[in-house]
C-alpha cells in the first residue's frame, strides 16, 4: 500500500476493530512511505481509540442494562399484580442476569495488540520499538502462558522483517526494561518478548539483574542458548535468591549439567562460594545451599578455598554456616590459627546447634593436638557464656575433661569465666580448675535439679511519630491510591492541605488520575480507599462529573419502583449499615464529608483527626493547635473528622494541654476541652457468650457479642457505639469487614471495644483477619479483656491452612504481656475451654506456654494457668497423662519464677487425692510453695 492510498486510516480502522489477522497483511503491504505515515499518526491516536472503543462498550452496556432493568420492571409489576408467584419471580429475576453473551460482547481491550503490532511494524528505531510495545497502558490481561505466546507472535513477525542486527539491538533494549517484581509473573510480556528475541537473534544478553532473575523464574529449556550466558549471573543478579527460594527443578537440572561438563561443575561451585561470601537473608541463600550440597564437594574440591568457607563460620546465615562447618571439619592441613579463629567466631553464633557442633570440633582438635589445648580456651570462654544452657553445659564438660591439658593462663580465663554459671556447672569447673563452690538451690519433688532459667522480656518500642504527609502535589499523587494503614492517612490529611493551599498544582498533579477508568466510581457504595480518592481527585479537577451508576440493579429497580432514583437511595456513597461493618462505616464518613465539601466549596483547610503517632492516636497538643488554626481561618472542622479526633486522643491528657484548650472559642474547641476535661470517652462494656444458634444462613453464630457505651452526644460515635458487633456468615457476609487491619487506629485508646467487633471474623481465613491485627491492638492502649484474650487464644495455636499466621500473634501476645496489658486470666479461661471443646490438644497448650514462660513470660503464664490448669485436671479416680504432668510441672516451675503466693482450692484439692504420681508429687510441691507466707 502506497502513502496516497492513505495507509493510516484503513490501518487505524482496523485496530479499532481489533482485526489482528488483517491488519498483519496490510501492514506487510505498506511502502516506506506509508510505513513513515502510520509511524507519524500512532502515537497520536492512542487516547482517540481508546475512547472509540470505550464508548462502543459503554453503548452495549447501557442497551443491555435498558433492557434488563424493563425486564426486571415488568417482573416486578407482574408479581405486585399476583401474576407471578414469589418462586417464579425469584427465578425469573435470576435469570435476567443471563442476557450477556460473551461471545458478542465488544471487548475493551481489543485495541490494544494491534496498536502494538502496528508499532512494531512502522516505528523506525529499535529504541521507539521497544519503548512503544512495552507501554503500561499496553498492558492487558492473558489467560495462560500458551495465550501470551499466541498473541507474541505477530511481534515477532513484524519485527522479523527487520535486518539481523537491528533484531539484535531490539532485544538487548527490551531486555533493558524488564522491571524487578516483588513476585515475577508468567504474564510479564515485556520479559517473555526479550527472551523470545534473545534465543532467536543470538544477541549477547545484557547485565540487567531483572533479566537474569525472571529467565530463572521462568525455568530451564533444554537446549537453551541463554543457558552459557546467564547461569554465571545466576549467583551475581539481585532477586535471584528470592525468585528460587522453594524451587527445585534448577537444582536438578544445574546438576545434571555439572556431572557432563568438569568445568561447570567448578563454575557453580564457585558461584555459590561467592554467593555465601556476599552475604543475605537466610531464605534468599536456600536455593544456593541446596544446590551447593547437591552438587556432594570433595574435599579436594574444598581444600583450596578452606578459608572462604572458614571465613562464612561467624557471621554467615546459620544453613550456610553449618555447611561450611561439615566440609570444613574432614579436611586435613588446616592452619592453626586459621581454625582457632573459625572456633572463635562460631561460639559467639545465637544457634546452639552450630554452637555445639562447633565445641565437638574443637573437641577433635584438642586430641588431636594435646599440646596445643591453650590456643581454645578463648572458644571455651565464650561458649560458657553463651544464651543456651545445652551449650554452656557441653563446655564445661569438655573443659573439665580436658582440665589437665591447658595451660596456666588457660586455665585461669576458664576459671574466671565460670562465675557466670549456674551454681551446679560453677561447682563442677571449681573443682576442676580451682575456685570457690556456691551452694546448689534445692529442687522441688520430682523436678530436675538443672531446669532452665527463664529470660527475660525485652522492653518493646514505645510508639514513634507518624510519618508526615507529602508536603507537594507530585508526593501525593505518587502515593494516593495507597491504602495502607498509614499511608492512607497521609494521603487525606495532604489532599485537603494542598485543595486549600495549591489547588491549581494539585488538579495538574492529579489529572492523569481521572483519566483512568475505574468501574467502582459507578457503584451506588464507595467502600475502598482507592476509590474515593480516585473520586476526590475527579471532583477536584472536573467539578460536578457524573458518575454512571451501575452497581446493586436489583436495588435500583426496587428504588425506582418506589419512586426513588439511586441517588436519593445512597446520597453519600456510603454503605448501609447493613453492608458494612461499623467501624468501616464510621471511616468512610471521613472520605465522604470530605468529597461533599469539596463538591460544596467548604472543604477546610486542614484535617484535625491525622495521626500523630504510629498507634493512630492524636497528640493534644496537635488537636488543640488544628483547632486553633481553623478558628483563625474562620472554618468549621468536618464533624466526623472532629469526631474521629477526640476518639484518637490519649486516655490522659496534660493538664496544661486542657487548660490551653479551654482558650479556644469555637464549639468544636468546646467540645473539645470538655472531652479532654472529662477524661474522653468511658470504657465501654463488652459481653462475649458462646452462642451456637443456627444463624439461618446455613453457619452457626460462633459468639455474641455485645457492646453497651453510654451517650456521648456526638452523633457518629454514639452510632458506632451502638450498632454492635456483627456475626459474619463465611459465604453471605464477605462484604463486612472492610479496611479491618485500621480499626485499630479509630479507637486506639480502647483496644477491648476494637477487639469485640473482630471477634465475628475471626472463624474466617486469615486474608479476612489477618494476625497482625492483633499486634496493632498489642500497641495501642487501653484495658484489655475478654474480647483481646478470645482473638489471641485463636490465633497463637497454628490453623491446618495459616501456621505462619502463629508467629505474628506471638509477638502480639509477648507485647501485651511485656506492657502488663495481658489479659492473662480471661485468656487461661479460653484456652481451657479450646482444650475442652477438643480444638487444641493439652500437649500443645503445656508446649507452647512453656516456650513463653522461658521467653521472659513466666509471670503471665502462671496467671494464665490461674485459669486454665483447674477445669483440665484430670477428673477423680483418673490416671494423669504425660500431658498432665506437663501441664502441671510448668505451674510448679512457674509460681516459683515468679514467687507466686495464696492457695487455690483446686489445685489444694487435687494435691489433696492420695496416689504417687509425678503429677500429685508436683501438685503437692505446688500447693506448699503457694501456703508459704
Amino acid at each position: 500500500m502506497r502513502a496516497n492510498d492513505a495507509a493510516w486510516p484503513a490501518v487505524r480502522d482496523l485496530i479499532v476493530a481489533g482485526d489482528l489477522a488483517r491488519l498483519v497483511d496490510t501492514l506487510k503491504a505498506l511502502d516506506e512511505p506509508a510505513r513513515r505515515e502510520v509511524a507519524r499518526e500512532l502515537p497520536g491516536h492512542v487516547a482517540a481509540v481508546r475512547q472509540i472503543v470505550a464508548d462502543e462498550v459503554g453503548a452495549y452496556e447501557e442497551r443491555l442494562d435498558r433492557a434488563r432493568e424493563e425486564r426486571q420492571a415488568e417482573l416486578a409489576r407482574r408479581y405486585e399484580a399476583g401474576e407471578l408467584s414469589e418462586y417464579q419471580y425469584n427465578a425469573a429475576y435470576a435469570m435476567t442476569w443471563d442476557d450477556d453473551d460473551w461471545e458478542t460482547r465488544p471487548r475493551a481491550d481489543r485495541w490494544i495488540e494491534p496498536m502494538r503490532v502496528a508499532g512494531a511494524a512502522t516505528l523506525g528505531g529499535a529504541a521507539a520499538v521497544a519503548a512503544w510495545v512495552t507501554r503500561r497502558d499496553f498492558d492487558r490481561w492473558v489467560s495462560s502462558p500458551d495465550a501470551l505466546e499466541r498473541e507474541l507472535e505477530p511481534v515477532l513477525e513484524m519485527v522479523a522483517a527487520r535486518p539481523a542486527a537491528w533484531q539484535a539491538d531490539l532485544a538487548v533494549r527490551l531486555a533493558l526494561r524488564v522491571r524487578a517484581r516483588r513476585r515475577t509473573r508468567w504474564d510479564d510480556r515485556p520479559l517473555a518478548l526479550a527472551l523470545t528475541l534473545l534465543r532467536r537473534t543470538g544477541a549477547t544478553p545484557p547485565e540487567h539483574d531483572p533479566l537474569v532473575a525472571g529467565w530463572a523464574w521462568r525455568g530451564p529449556v533444554p537446549g537453551d542458548p541463554l543457558t552459557r550466558h546467564l547461569v554465571p549471573r545466576l549467583f551475581e543478579a539481585e532477586g535471584v535468591g528470592r525468585v528460587l527460594r522453594d524451587d527445585r527443578t534448577w537444582q536438578g537440572s544445574l546438576a545434571r549439567l555439572a556431572a557432563r561438563d568438569a568445568a561447570m561443575r567448578a563454575l557453580l561451585l564457585d558461584g555459590c562460594r561467592r554467593r555465601f561470601l556476599r552475604g543475605g537473608e537466610g531464605p534468599d541463600l536456600r536455593f544456593f545451599v541446596r544446590l551447593h550440597e547437591l552438587l556432594e564437594p570433595r574435599p579436594a574440591e574444598v581444600a583450596p578455598h578452606s578459608r572462604d568457607y572458614l571465613r562464612l563460620l561467624p557471621a554467615a546465615p546459620g544453613p550456610v554456616a553449618e555447611l561450611s562447618l561439615r566440609h570444613v571439619r574432614v579436611l586435613d592441613g588446616l592452619g592453626r590459627a586459621d581454625v582457632v579463629e573459625a572456633l572463635e567466631g562460631l561460639a559467639f553464633r545465637a544457634e546452639g546447634g552450630l554452637v555445639r557442633a562447633g565445641l565437638s570440633w574443637l573437641e577433635e582438635e584438642v586430641k588431636r593436638s594435646p599440646g596445643q589445648a591453650g590456643d581454645f580456651a578463648p572458644a571455651l570462654v565464650t561458649a560458657l557464656t553463651h544464651e543456651a544452657r545445652a551449650v554452656r553445659e557441653r563446655a564445661v564438660r569438655i573443659a573439665v575433661r580436658h582440665a589437665a591439658r591447658f595451660t596456666a593462663d588457660a586455665a585461669e580465663a576458664l576459671r574466671e569465666s565460670a562465675t557466670s554459671l549456674p551454681p551446679d556447672l560453677r561447682n563442677r569447673m571449681a573443682t576442676a580448675f580451682g575456685g570457690e563452690t556456691v551452694p546448689e538451690p534445692e529442687s522441688a519433688p520430682g523436678v530436675h535439679a538443672e531446669e532452665p532459667v527463664p529470660g527475660t522480656l525485652p522492653v518493646p518500642p514505645g510508639p514513634v511519630p507518624a510519618a508526615a504527609p507529602p508536603g507537594d502535589a507530585r508526593s501525593l499523587a505518587a502515593m494516593m491510591l495507597d491504602d495502607g494503614r498509614s499511608a492512607a492517612e497521609r494521603t487525606l490529611a495532604a489532599f485537603v492541605r494542598l485543595a486549600a493551599g495549591d489547588r491549581d498544582a494539585l488538579r495538574a498533579a492529579l489529572t492523569p488520575l481521572t483519566r483512568q477508568e475505574d468501574w467502582r466510581l459507578g457503584e451506588n457504595e464507595w467502600c475502598a480507599h482507592d476509590t474515593w480518592m480516585r473520586a476526590l481527585a475527579v471532583e477536584l479537577v472536573d467539578p460536578g462529573r457524573p458518575h454512571r451508576r451501575t452497581g446493586m440493579r436489583p436495588l435500583r429497580v426496587a428504588a425506582r419502583l418506589n419512586g426513588m432514583s439511586p441517588e436519593q437511595e445512597h446520597p453519600d456513597r456510603v454503605p448501609e449499615p447493613r453492608r458494612a461493618s461499623p467501624f468501616h462505616r464510621f471511616i468512610l464518613r471521613r472520605y465522604a464529608e470530605i468529597h461533599a465539601a469539596l463538591a460544596t466549596g467548604t472543604l477546610p483547610p486542614l484535617l484535625l483527626a491525622t495521626p500523630s503517632l504510629s498507634t493512630g492516636h492524636v497528640d493534644p497538643m496537635d488537636l488543640v493547635a488544628r483547632l486553633a488554626e481553623l478558628e483563625a481561618a474562620g472554618c468549621e472542622p468536618l464533624p466526623a473528622d472532629f469526631q474521629q479526633a477526640l476518639l484518637r486522643l490519649p486516655r490522659a491528657v496534660d493538664p496544661a494541654v486542657v487548660e490551653r484548650a479551654g482558650t479556644l472559642t469555637s464549639a468544636a474547641g468546646r467540645r473539645a476541652a470538655r472531652w479532654m476535661r472529662e477524661g474522653g470517652l468511658p470504657d465501654p462494656v463488652v459481653r462475649i457468650t458462646r452462642s451456637g444458634q443456627d444463624d439461618g444462613l446455613g453457619s452457626v453464630v460462633w459468639m455474641t457479642t455485645t457492646v453497651e457505651a453510654a451517650p456521648t452526644g456526638l452523633p457518629f460515635i454514639d452510632e458506632l457505639l451502638a450498632d454492635q458487633p456483627r456475626h459474619v456468615n463465611y459465604v453471605c457476609d464477605g462484604h463486612l469487614g472492610g479496611m479491618l487491619e485500621r480499626w485499630p487506629a479509630v479507637m486506639p485508646s480502647h483496644r477491648e471495644t476494637v477487639a469485640a467487633h473482630m471477634v465475628g471474623h475471626q472463624p474466617l481465613e486469615m486474608t479476612h483477619m489477618p494476625s497482625s491485627t492483633l499486634q496493632l491492638l498489642a500497641e495501642a492502649s487501653g484495658p484489655a479483656g475478654r474480647a483481646v484474650a478470645l482473638l489471641l487464644a485463636y490465633r497463637i495455636f497454628p490453623r491446618p491452612w495459616g501456621e505462619h499466621a502463629t508467629e505474628a500473634a506471638l509477638r502480639a501476645l509477648r507485647r501485651f504481656a511485656a506492657t502488663g496489658g495481658l489479659p492473662a486470666e480471661e485468656l487461661g479461661g479460653w484456652l481451657a475451654e479450646r482444650v475442652l471443646r477438643g480444638e487444641i490438644t493439652t500437649k500443645a497448650l503445656a508446649g507452647l506456654l512453656e516456650a513463653e514462660a522461658l521467653n521472659g513470660m513466666h509471670h503471665d503464664v502462671w496467671r494464665v494457668l490461674t485459669t486454665a490448669l483447674p477445669p483440665l485436671l484430670p477428673a477423680p479416680g483418673a490416671r494423669p497423662v504425660k500431658a498432665d504432668t506437663d501441664l502441671m510441672s510448668l505451674a510448679e516451675r512457674t509460681a516459683r519464677w515468679s514467687g507466686a503466693r495464696g492457695r487455690h482450692p483446686e489445685l489444694a484439692a487435687f494435691a489433696a487425692r492420695k496416689g504417687t504420681a509425678r503429677a500429685l508429687r508436683l501438685a503437692r510441691a505446688l500447693d506448699d510453695h503457694l501456703g508459704r507466707p
